[in-house]
């Protein structure tokens, strides 16, 4: 997926003033949007409706410093709602950017699904025709849910923290290349995740001993500064979304907090394992065959590759990955 806001970019000098996030709506709440013309759905612009009364700012950065800006406006202005018009890319970019701004402490925050991938609307169960309306709509109403973003820092400080929901290595990355050629095709959300796992599978399955999609990357993981795992990784795969696409339940049985799958290269009887992995299943003989799921709110990982975060590549080098803090999402009813 192209990176939506850039954020290889500088960080514009601006600075938000001190505020408190309002706890619950007010009469005429005060919303901002952030739109990404060039996501799937909006075809240019962001798609009209019918708005109940509220003062709505509307704003279509296209460059990390233009959004950096506009969410300091937006917490200048005390937005009640910033309103994310975009798939997953764009979710991932405006939540990293306003992380900083707002220094953790988000205001309530809506998801208009127009993307190629809207894994998180998904686990939010917003409706395929959910609005800018029916979101202004559910933050009158008080309807919130938090869901917890992976949060993934880079000790040496090459790259911005950054917030999203699905990281993933191995594997995962070389099925993102994939996927976007799926896109191209014209498929989207599940019938494109369907197809792009498919594909990474049969790769995987009839791919001789070096085949690259066996071979996989190096990775080393440590908690409380003891290295518990050095050895090349087929897949590790983090979330802490709570439902993924076509039903795959690669973490098992369904949780809240931050999960991984990690399986060891070459994938060990692969052709016997990978169904009950994407079903949920758990069993010991899936553990002996190096197929590893385990929750975690921090991990040290090193990698010498990059990874994907909601389908954009990042550099590897010394990570931190965390469960983040909780973000208040407006859902329906």
């Amino acid at each position: 997926m192209k990176q939506e806001f850039n954020q290889h970019g500088g960080v514009a000098t601006v600075r938000a003033k001190d505020f408190a996030p309002v706890e619950s709506a007010r009469a005429v709440p005060r919303v901002g949007v952030i739109a990404n013309p060039r996501s799937h759905r909006n075809h240019g612009g962001s798609r009209p409706t019918a708005l109940p009364e509220a003062v709505v700012y509307k704003r279509e950065p296209s460059s990390r410093n233009e959004l950096v800006s506009v969410l300091t406006q937006f917490a200048n202005d005390g937005v009640d709602l910033i309103v994310i018009d975009g798939g997953d890319g764009t979710v991932r970019d405006v939540l990293s950017v306003a992380h900083m701004v707002y220094h953790g402490a988000l205001p309530r925050v809506a998801v208009i699904p127009s993307g190629k991938t809207n894994a998180l609307a998904l686990d939010l169960q917003l409706p395929a025709h959910w609005n800018l309306g029916d979101a202004i709509r559910a933050h009158t109403a008080n309807r919130v849910v938090d869901r917890a973003p992976v949060h993934v820092h880079w000790n040496n400080g090459a790259m911005p923290d950054q917030l999203g929901f699905i990281f993933g290595l191995g594997v995962f990355s070389r099925a993102t290349i994939l996927a976007q050629r799926v896109h191209r095709k014209g498929m989207f959300n599940g019938i494109a995740v369907a197809l792009t796992v498919a594909m990474a599978l049969l790769k995987s399955l009839f791919g001789g001993p070096h085949n690259s999609w066996r071979r996989g990357d190096m990775a080393r993981i440590s908690r409380n500064g003891v290295e518990v795992f050095a050895e090349r990784v087929y897949l590790i795969l983090g979330s802490t979304l709570r439902r993924l696409p076509v039903g795959l339940r690669p973490f098992g049985r369904v949780r809240d907090g931050l999960k991984f799958l990690t399986i060891k290269a070459p994938p060990r009887a692969l052709f016997r394992n990978v169904l009950p992995v994407l079903k949920g299943k758990e069993s010991s003989q899936l553990e002996a065959d190096g197929y590893l799921r385990r929750d975690a709110d921090k991990v040290y990982l090193s990698l010498d590759r990059g990874f994907i975060l909601d389908g954009e590549q990042f550099p590897g080098g010394s990570l931190i990955i965390t469960r983040g803090n909780p973000i208040r999402f407006v859902v329906p009813e």
